[in-house]
């Protein structure tokens, strides 16, 4: 006879609160984040520069404009401290990358 093995499958229902519980976090950082951009980041920057998406603590910010890309860098460290008060820790890098604002 074959010996049964343990099951190490999951109600449905938990496996579900997980995924959604994890993605509530990225989705509603970012929403957070899109909110509050224009106090983080000031108006100039606000208006050539857009938070895409949050995965793994990383912030990819789009930019439109070369010299915005080095400004946001250059203001990376104080950006950074925002957002981590804004998102709870939730974000701890930034991204630059160009893109459509």
């Amino acid at each position: 006879m074959i010996p049964r093995r343990k099951s190490s499958s999951q109600p449905i229902g938990s496996v579900i609160h997980g995924v959604l519980k994890n993605a509530q976090r990225q989705h509603g950082a970012l929403f957070d984040i899109q909110r509050e951009w224009l106090a983080i980041v000031g108006k100039g920057l606000a208006a050539h520069t857009k938070p895409a998406s949050v995965r793994n603590g990383q912030l990819t910010v789009h930019v439109d404009r070369p010299g915005d890309n080095f400004t946001l860098s250059y203001q990376r460290t104080q950006v950074l401290e925002r957002l981590r008060e804004l998102t709870k820790g939730a974000v701890t890098e930034l991204v630059i990358r160009a893109g459509q604002v």
